[in-house]
């Protein structure tokens, strides 16, 4: 009886995978992630036309239009995680782009050749970038290594990735990989299994740290060889359609967009120097050239190390960063934003067909999402709705009387308080040393904060610790953001369309990290076999798009996850 059981319910399943069109698992499942790609902007500014990326997403996926971050600190290596490992940062670890950590180990030792490199973190008070390792330098392609302030590896992620889960349950057999420009996106969408890479401006092709190889494979060397950031020297960025095609047509010299000393704020200036200039590898960053480089090093990853040629699941974590460059410069509404959006839209269908003709669709998962929207710049805003946002400078809190006097009383000469995205940290051995009580130098940072405009909330740490905050958005937003031995002692939030101000001159026009919508709100698309093409509306989260993955796959959840599975994938 138990035999007929096991038949019969083996039968069931086999029809129904037949049903559903696949063969579990896939062959190959590729996780993109587009850097700062705010919800609306796909159907604002791309054509969508017939075989282009998001037109194939939306007609052959699954897409959620109704998606959403759920923390609060809406930015790079926080969103890549999160959507990595289905779990809140203050789960997965990495609660921001930079932080301090009073847990850092103290003495390491790093292999250097056949010498051995002392190194001591000091990490009383030093920032700590999320994805810093001083035992995992980088490897240059000409065997040499960075140093050990450069060094990267995901030592901070406390949890697993779907790529770990997915090496975890098929073994050594199963490729993992992740290609981004920006290190801390790669290892935060890879984790710790696999192999990660990113673009290194001084080497000028990607490259990965000692945490992930120890020798690179010929076909990045000949990937390396081929110079291709090179060939842009002396070519320009030009509009892909005519100007009758484009929105902001007639808006290619806004007053708050960054000129950057050799490619100006107009179509007409931006023209890639010769690759010795100084600027050269930030205008390729800052132009659609970014995410041509990194789909071309995709290609050849995938060839190179056959991804998906046998019945073993490999994963390929992609990480697109042109929009947030261009976003951050220009602004997410502007014409370069515009024009990028349509190139990203041709770029990803042309991908789409190299993945049909090496893997087969039809043997792929395709998930697209975004790890944080875009703030729109306050001047744009100003102009566009007669608002008054304007940027939050965090040097006033210190300049106030308050504070002022406080720290004459004490004899202090430097700052008390520091910010940095999300949290504001009290100087504690500063204060301790001058005999001052660092709960009367908060309350005055608090009081100084609420003076201020633009200012919405300030939550205390000891409040988050205790489950003290409101039960609404924010709060949980917040919650959700907060890791004690890495969070600060108070988390500003400000009224919607403000950010804060960066004392640097070059710094981007727009900025995101909000908890608000325009940084929440992203699209989350499936694609693959058996996947049903439609639209839903439900709100859904981030988090659950590696737990779906997960289930999709048949490998165990990442350890961290909270998020759900999407029925619409399976029904």
């Amino acid at each position: 009886m138990r035999l007929l059981l096991l038949v019969s319910g083996l039968l069931v399943t086999s029809t129904l995978l037949s049903a559903q069109g696949r063969e579990l698992p896939p062959k190959l499942i590729v996780q993109i992630t587009v850097d700062q790609l705010r919800a609306d902007l796909m159907e604002r500014f791309a054509t969508a036309a017939p075989g282009s990326g998001f037109q194939r997403l939306m007609a052959n996926g699954v897409w959620f239009r109704n998606a959403e971050h759920r923390h609060a600190n809406t930015e790079t290596v926080v969103g890549h995680t999160t959507l990595s490992t289905g779990a809140d940062p203050a789960v997965h670890g990495l609660i921001g782009n930079n932080y301090l950590d009073s847990q850092l180990p103290i003495p390491v030792q790093v292999a250097q050749g056949s010498n051995s490199q002392s190194i001591v973190l000091d990490v009383s008070d030093a920032l700590h970038f999320a994805t810093q390792d001083a035992t995992s330098p980088l490897l240059y392609p000409d065997g040499s290594l960075s140093s050990s302030q450069d060094g990267r590896s995901p030592r901070d992620l406390l949890v697993t990735t779907i790529g770990d889960e997915i090496r975890l349950s098929r073994g050594a057999a199963a490729k993992v990989f992740g290609v981004s420009m920006k290190d801390r996106a790669a290892i935060g969408a890879t984790g710790h299994a696999g192999t990660a890479y990113w673009y290194n401006t001084e080497a000028s092709t990607f490259l990965s740290s000692i945490f992930y190889v120890e020798d690179y494979p010929g076909w990045m060397r000949d990937w390396t060889n081929l110079q291709l950031p090179a060939a842009y020297a002396g070519s320009g960025w030009e509009l892909l359609h005519p100007e009758t095609d484009y929105a902001f047509a007639d808006y290619d010299d806004q007053p708050w967009e960054k000129n950057y000393p050799g490619w100006g704020i107009v179509f007409a200036d931006h023209l890639f120097p010769d690759p010795a200039n100084i600027f050269f590898q930030a205008f390729l960053q800052t132009s659609p050239a970014a995410d041509e480089l990194t789909l071309s090093f995709a290609r050849a990853l995938i060839a190179g190390e056959q991804l998906g040629a046998d019945a073993v699941t490999d994963y390929l974590a992609i990480s697109l960063n042109s929009v947030d460059y261009i976003g951050h410069a220009f602004g997410p509404s502007s014409l370069e934003a515009e024009d990028n959006l349509k190139r990203l839209d041709a770029q990803l269908g042309a991908f789409f067909n190299h993945l049909d003709q090496e893997v087969g669709l039809g043997n792929t998962l395709v998930v697209l999402s975004a790890d944080h929207g875009a703030t729109e710049v306050p001047g744009y805003m100003n102009a566009r709705l007669r608002t008054n946002v304007q940027l939050f400078d965090y040097a006033e809190v210190e300049q106030t009387a308050a504070v002022q006097n406080f720290k004459a009383a004490h004899g202090i000469t430097d700052p008390i308080s520091s910010y940095t995205s999300p949290w504001i940290y009290l100087d504690h051995p500063l204060l301790l040393a001058a005999g001052a009580d660092p709960a009367e130098a908060e309350a005055l940072i608090v009081a100084s904060l609420r003076s201020l405009p633009g200012l919405a909330w300030v939550f205390e740490n000891d409040r988050i610790a205790q489950g003290d905050l409101p039960d609404t958005h924010l709060g949980r937003a917040v919650t959700a953001n907060f890791l004690p031995s890495r969070s600060g002692d108070l988390y500003p939030i400000l009224s919607p369309g403000w950010f804060m101000k960066d004392p640097d001159p070059l710094a981007g026009a727009s900025q995101h990290g909000s908890p608000y919508a325009y940084d929440r709100h992203v699209p989350v698309f499936f694609m693959g076999p058996g996947i049903n093409p439609q639209t839903v509306y439900r709100k859904v989260q981030t988090v659950d798009v590696a737990p779906t993955i997960a289930a999709y796959a048949r490998t165990r959840l990442p350890s961290g996850t909270t998020g759900r599975m999407l029925p619409e994938i399976f029904d």
